[in-house]
């Protein structure tokens, strides 16, 4: 099928074209070479209450920390009195403590988790006020930590990272709003509903009487893509004909989840004079999803070995929309699982084994592959030091990047992050399967089932959101188990890198020599890849073995 390389080839030229321009343009944002709002960013730091004067990591980890805090506490409260609060036509009740807690958590943390159906359990006030903001600010975060390392890595002999209110008011107003203004638009262009009317009475062909859910949703989808959040307004997501009713909303929306992720790895380029090395971290994401894109779509468009008997069998069409068969269903899988997005157009739970382990791996390998916006390039930044940690030792020289010495408290956070996963997915994940009833949870036996599990636990300590159809996520114990594991699956790796980023920051930048490991070129790139692959392959190919490679390997066996 010539779509079969048609589409991946368009989707990564589309993500990777804009990146170099938008790149520079997110450098002067934050440098604040941008002022046509200056007035509303004034305004809007006087409301902080902040002066704009820089921090150094602890305090801006702090204000990062209270900030985000304070918007999960608030998002739980609006979750709890939604029954009490305005713009609720539909008379939806509040949510039960372990799901609202769960949802404010999974919000804050810019995972998107839903254990709940939008359209079913969530008011207008609870999805405009609650859900869409912390869509912003969660995306906001993500970008202020990214920006403090490349401070930190650019700059030397100083304590100070910025500011952390400048930086999240700066990226919301200058970048995300006008971005998702525009976004929000051609999406209800193509058909998507924006409107603050109650549910709509019909009768469907049969004659039954349904409501038609309406609501605010374009303005939800355009940043729930454009930052890598990923919740749906209505539960089947970016399958719904609501939320993504035309071939090009597919395309801007599969487009949009990548490209502010891929736009920020040329922003460290600008920040640290070196548009090389920027260009091969790229480079090394992109030979990663191609990768991904490639087994993905090869692996749907096989034939279920169950139904041999029939003929002319075009791939794997369960659980696909019609209107953009197993491709288009692949490329939205591998992209919403290297972004931290989490949003889904295809039914993931019935992709083929090794089709779905695509998604397993983009996660469990921290979603470094672009990533979440931020979270991406500061997640590939770990390993990109302990890539040239590793090097530096193997040549018996001093470590040194970008002209920084890399000392043991840097590469003693940096392995702390990379425990991040492993505890977050094995062993808070695998208490599942120790308490009573966790089948009911799983909801199948056998590979399949552990896959579910995997899959959960990954999307949640990676902060995706996205899951296999059928796990029990409204279960108490596990909206509490899963909020904390994306918990720390956000806040394990901020820590670090912002401590990382202080320490850079008061190292002086020395002279690079002939001996310095090149940051550049095909052998990083190579190097950097292997590095990635080990660290997510030696911490879970056990259980991927047990999951979907046992599950591929039973394909067409008769019980």
């Amino acid at each position: 099928m010539w779509q079969a390389y048609l589409y991946p080839a368009a989707f990564v030229l589309l993500v990777l074209l804009p990146a170099p321009w938008l790149g520079a343009y997110l450098h002067r944002v934050f440098e604040g070479r941008v002022s046509w709002l200056a007035p509303l960013e004034r305004l809007t730091l006087a409301c902080c209450g902040t002066d704009g004067r820089e921090q150094d990591w602890k305090s801006y980890g702090l204000s990062l920390i209270a900030f985000n805090g304070a918007g999960a506490g608030l998002l739980f409260l609006i979750l709890m009195a939604q029954g009490l609060l305005p713009l609720n036509p539909q008379a939806l009740p509040g949510l039960d403590w372990p799901l609202a807690l769960n949802t404010a958590v999974s919000f804050m943390t810019n995972t998107n988790w839903q254990a709940y159906s939008g359209e079913a359990s969530l008011s207008y006030f609870s999805q405009m006020v609650g859900l869409t903001t912390q869509n912003f600010v969660s995306a906001g975060t993500g970008a202020t930590v990214a920006i403090a390392l490349f401070r930190g890595l650019s700059r030397q002999q100083t304590h100070h990272l910025g500011n952390f209110w400048r930086d999240l008011v700066r990226f919301c107003l200058y970048v995300l709003l006008p971005m998702a203004l525009i976004m929000a638009l051609l999406l209800v262009w193509q058909g998507v509903p924006q409107s603050l009317s109650a549910y709509l009475p019909f009768h469907g062909v049969e004659g039954q009487e349904q409501l038609m859910p309406l609501g605010p949703a374009a303005s939800q989808i355009a940043i729930k893509q454009l930052g890598s959040n990923g919740g749906g307004f209505f539960g089947v997501n970016s399958a719904h004909p609501f939320e993504n009713p035309t071939a090009l909303s597919n395309w801007l929306e599969m487009v949009a989840l990548l490209t502010l992720p891929a736009a920020l790895v040329c922003t460290l380029g600008r920040y640290v004079k070196d548009a090389g090395h920027s260009r091969a971290i790229l480079a090394a994401m992109t030979l990663l999803l191609v990768l991904g894109l490639c087994l993905s779509i090869s692996q749907e468009l096989k034939a279920d070995p169950n139904l041999a008997q029939l003929s002319g069998q075009a791939g794997n069409w369960e659980g696909k929309e019609s209107r953009f068969g197993p491709v288009l269903s692949s490329i939205w899988e591998v992209a919403t699982t290297a972004a931290s997005n989490g949003s889904v157009n295809a039914m993931h739970d019935s992709f083929t084994p090794l089709g779905g382990m695509v998604g397993m791996i983009n996660m469990l390998l921290g979603e470094v592959v672009f990533g979440g916006v931020g979270a991406g390039i500061y997640g590939m930044m770990l390993f990109v030091l302990l890539t040239v940690f590793l090097c530096g030792l193997m040549v018996g020289r001093t470590p040194t990047y970008l002209g920084k010495r890399l000392g043991i408290t840097e590469m003693k956070w940096v392995v702390a992050s990379m425990l991040v996963m492993p505890v977050g997915v094995l062993v808070i994940g695998g208490l599942t399967l120790l308490l009573p009833g966790s089948q009911a949870v799983i909801g199948h036996e056998g590979p399949h089932g552990l896959s579910r599990l995997l899959y959960a636990y990954a999307s949640a300590t990676g902060n995706n959101g996205s899951a296999f159809a059928g796990f029990g996520a409204a279960d108490s114990w596990q909206c509490i188990a899963i909020a904390l594991a994306m918990l720390l699956g956000r806040f394990g790796y901020i820590i670090p890198v912002l401590a990382i980023a202080g320490q850079l920051a008061k190292a002086p930048t020395q002279d690079r020599g002939d001996g310095d490991f090149p940051v550049r070129g095909p052998l990083f790139i190579t190097l950097l890849i292997i590095t990635v692959l080990l660290m997510g392959g030696l911490s879970f190919l056990p259980v991927l073995a047990l999951g979907p490679v046992a599950e591929h390997l039973l394909l067409g066996v008769q019980p």
